[in-house]
């Protein structure tokens, strides 16, 4: 119970942001989108891990101009190999948006995400960030590019004490958006890791870098993605806060991809893949993970 008091605490805070303002004696109108995920992981070549799955709830909600506000909640679940321990773990994500409010075309975002786990390590975990992105427009008729940075806290206490540093400069640029082609763009994030008490922990370096790239492709009612990142990381936060990294892993670089459908009545399904290689004890670990989607906008 005392584990759930910090993600329960942060989901008061969020919700006690003022509600969207009142104009002519009505609220604006609220726009939603949830999303169910389930997804499967497979480890090629691990001396421990044989597969798994998580499943994930996500909701948004938000007037569509100024305030958004983001929740997700995860279960994810490992089988283990040669009567090893299974790990089954619940992660919390908590975050609020606020774009072209506070400082004309910025949006600031603030989160929290905490880890309720079975790795004795990391159990009671939580990431704090704020990401600030200035916009040539928040309008999507004229945007252009955008540019940030992205500055994540992960405090670990439960056995060994230790906290991870991530900044992520970041940048969308649109490469051609009309209706006949579609519509183009391409993704760059940087990634800068820091963890201290490293020779504690057992791993060879306190620094880790890398770089990230995705191409996005729009036509009618399907979406594309495609993407990879080179580079060194560990317990790296991804997804704009919603995915942690949290077990003791030297990631070494991967791919993924996604195809996307959404219907006119506003319900999408996606299907997305993603491998990527990381270090287990000296050797080289593939792991593979396929998720799909079913959301809804109303």
């Amino acid at each position: 119970m005392k584990r759930l008091l910090l993600p329960l605490s942060a989901a008061f805070l969020l919700l006690s942001v003022p509600a969207p303002s009142f104009a002519g004696g009505q609220a604006k109108k609220i726009y939603a989108y949830g999303a169910l995920y389930g997804t499967y992981l497979n480890y090629n070549n691990s001396k421990y891990k044989e597969d798994g799955y998580s499943t994930t709830g996500y909701l948004s909600l938000g007037d569509g101009l100024h305030n958004a506000f983001q929740i997700g909640v995860e279960y994810t679940h490992i089988n283990y190999k040669n009567s090893y321990p299974d790990l089954d773990q619940e992660d919390y994500t908590l975050v609020y948006s606020n774009t072209n409010q506070l400082l004309r075309n910025h949006t600031f975002t603030l989160g929290l995400h905490y880890i309720n786990s079975d790795d004795n390590l990391t159990d009671g975990g939580y990431t704090l960030f704020f990401d600030g992105t200035y916009s040539n427009s928040v309008y999507p008729y004229y945007f252009k590019w955008n540019a940030g940075i992205g500055l994540y806290y992960s405090r670990y206490s439960n056995t060994v004490d230790f906290n991870v540093y991530q900044v992520n400069p970041h940048g969308t640029f649109k490469l051609f958006s009309d209706y006949r082609r579609g519509a183009l763009y391409t993704d760059v994030t940087g990634y800068y890791i820091h963890v201290t008490d490293s020779d504690t922990l057992g791993i060879d370096k306190s620094n880790y870098y890398s770089l990230d790239a995705t191409l996005r492709y729009y036509y009618g009612s399907y979406d594309f993605k495609v993407g990879g990142w080179i580079g060194q990381q560990v317990f790296a936060v991804k997804n704009g806060g919603f995915v942690v990294y949290n077990l003791k892993e030297k990631y070494k670089g991967g791919a993924y991809g996604e195809i996307g459908y959404t219907f006119k009545n506003g319900l999408r399904v996606s299907f997305n893949l993603s491998v990527n290689r990381f270090s287990e004890e000296g050797d080289n670990v593939t792991q593979t993970v396929g998720t799909v989607s079913l959301g809804y906008r109303f």
